[in-house]
Order: C-alpha cells, then structure tokens, then sequence
C-alpha cells in the first residue's frame, strides 16, 4: 500500500482521531472510506443530473406532441 500524507489543522486531526476511536479502526481507514463514500457520493449525483436532464427532454417532446395534437384538433381534424 502506498502512503500519502496530509496536512490537517487541529480540529481536522481532533475528529479523525474521534472517528478513528469511535469505529474502531485506523486514521487511514477512516480516509479511505471517506473518499470511497464521496466518490459514490459523486457518482449518484451525476446519475441524478442525467436522469433529470432526460426528464427534462421527455417533458419537452410530450409537450411538443400535444401542442401538435392542439395544433391538429383547432384545425378541425
């Protein structure tokens, strides 16, 4: 396993350490799945973003076929 270091303030290291106590576990464990959790957590946004821009896309075309039934009804069909 590699190693990285950061540099963190006191409060960051006071909650790590808190973290790390609380979850039995290591300070480095607790990064790891930090960042894992905010990569999915970053994932499941995009997917949010994409679903809502399809959304946004079939409301325009269903709009956009009423208009035309609209369209076709007021000319008498």
């Amino acid at each position: 396993m590699k190693t990285i270091s950061i540099k963190a303030d006191e409060d960051f290291d006071t909650l790590l350490n808190q973290l790390s106590l609380r979850l039995q576990t290591t300070r480095s464990a607790v990064i790891r799945k930090a960042v894992r959790n905010y990569q999915k957590q970053l994932e499941k946004e995009a997917i949010r973003q994409q679903i809502r821009a399809a959304s946004a896309k079939t409301r325009d075309q269903a709009l956009q076929v009423v208009n035309e039934f609209q369209d076709a009804d007021d000319d008498g069909l």
